[in-house]
């Protein structure tokens, strides 16, 4: 446990651009790309699930992360707060992924935490970690739908999406602008089909190269537009896994929004190397990922 925490320690102190992810045409991530499935786009449903299942088998393998960045809350009027963040992941095969989330500034909410367990084919587990009472308690199923911590993400945002929890249906292939990038992108409709969700249903874009999530809309339980997530400034690591470096989520109907910026990004640790050793670095126990944990 002490070695993993001084390695995360290391990690922070390095810059984005000393880590040279830009994207390569090498793949040493030792993960192969899967084959593209074919997918008949006149049976709606079923290409839809094809879509979705290979975009979340594309983006399996990275075993784990260490990020840090930072968010900006804006208020329907402009104003803004920053805090700082740092998350953690834990990749399991078939039986959810697991992370956490710790904000570092400012002081007034420095080591609140929350700590998710995804749980395929249904509602995911959350804990919430406030530093002032020491105490962690559990997020009950009905409150995964609440803000987590003020921001424009709920505790139903932070794992992601489990293809085997939405009914799926392609809506066409399309072009995603932004600015001066066009992206083509296949439209699907995704129906919730586990309990507490604040949804009705989403639309998610992916990139036909890749398989990027380049955007998620939701609506509410009314059917309305209630959010968009945008992901953007992609980023290829290890020549293999697609990462978006900004994440914007905006409210229509409240007019807030929610801007993250990432900083740093190390994927699969075991590929970095110790400068202190010269030798790989160790993966993240699963050990790390505990109600304990999120309390240290």
């Amino acid at each position: 446990m002490n070695t993993n925490r001084t390695s995360i320690a290391a990690f922070a102190l390095v810059g984005v651009a000393a880590l040279g992810i830009a994207a390569d045409s090498e793949n040493t991530s030792g993960v192969a790309v899967p084959e593209t499935p074919a997918f008949d786009v006149a049976d709606a449903d079923a290409a839809g699930k094809v879509i979705a299942t290979h975009a979340d088998l594309y983006d399996r393998g990275w075993r784990d992360e260490v990020t840090r960045g930072r968010m900006t809350l804006y208020d329907a009027g402009g104003d803004s707060v920053e805090r700082t963040f740092s998350r953690m992941a834990y990749e399991r095969a078939d039986d959810g992924d697991k992370l956490i989330i710790r904000f570092l500034s400012p002081a007034e909410i420095k080591g609140v935490a929350a700590l998710t367990f995804e749980n395929p084919g249904s509602s995911d587990d959350n804990w919430l970690y406030l530093p002032a009472n020491k105490r962690v308690r559990r997020v009950s199923g009905a409150n995964n739908t609440a803000s987590f911590q003020g921001t424009e993400f709920t505790y139903e945002d932070l794992g992601a999406l489990d293809p085997v929890e939405y009914e799926w249906r392609f809506l066409g292939k399309t072009t995603l602008t932004r600015g001066e990038e066009s992206i083509e992108v296949y439209k699907l409709g995704a129906t919730p089909t586990y309990s507490d969700t604040g949804y009705s249903r989403l639309e998610v874009l992916y990139s036909v190269d890749g398989f990027r999530q380049e955007r998620i809309d939701y609506y509410d339980k009314a059917g309305k537009h209630l959010k968009t997530r945008d992901s953007r400034d992609w980023k290829q690591l290890h020549g293999r896994f697609w990462r978006a470096f900004t994440i914007d989520m905006t409210n229509h109907q409240t007019g807030k929004r929610t801007l993250l910026a990432q900083e740093r990004y190390f994927l699969n640790l075991s590929l970095y190397t110790s400068k202190k050793t010269g030798k790989p670095r160790s993966n993240l126990p699963e050990t790390m990922f505990t109600t304990q944990a999120l309390q240290k």
